[in-house]
């Protein structure tokens, strides 16, 4: 599926970002952009096979992600991803699009964590 590819790629290009050799702290907060496109992208996936439909605004994300657990399309065991990394994601991306928050080597990190977690999820309910 084209949008898990996508997913899989913003999240490969963070990676490689924060593995560039370059001290400039500016590349964790590109980076975290970059793993929040991957985790709205994979999001896609979800809604766009299950759904048929995907956000048209990034708030949408989220109300879609709950139908899909309303519709047993997300196993319980992933429920929480929608608390835990959806809408922390939607608020975290325009802050770093757009404002260029600061972001830790630390906290970006965790955001690379969080997209490949999500990642997974997609991955487990887009086979089942």
């Amino acid at each position: 599926m084209k949008e898990l590819k996508e997913a899989e790629f913003w999240l490969e290009s963070a990676e490689d970002l924060m593995d560039a050799m370059s001290p400039d702290k500016e590349k964790y907060t590109v980076a975290v952009a970059q793993a929040t496109h991957s985790i709205i992208r994979a999001n896609d996936a979800l809604t766009l096979k299950f759904l048929k439909k995907r956000a048209m605004r990034h708030d949408d994300a989220v109300r879609l992600f709950r139908d899909l657990i309303g519709l047993n399309k997300i196993p319980s065991k992933f429920a929480d991803l929608g608390s835990t990394i959806i809408i922390p994601a939607v608020q975290t991306k325009s802050k770093a699009d757009y404002k260029g928050i600061e972001v830790s080597k630390a906290g970006a990190e965790r955001w690379l964590r969080k997209a490949q977690k999500f990642i997974e999820c997609a991955k487990e309910c887009l086979r089942a």
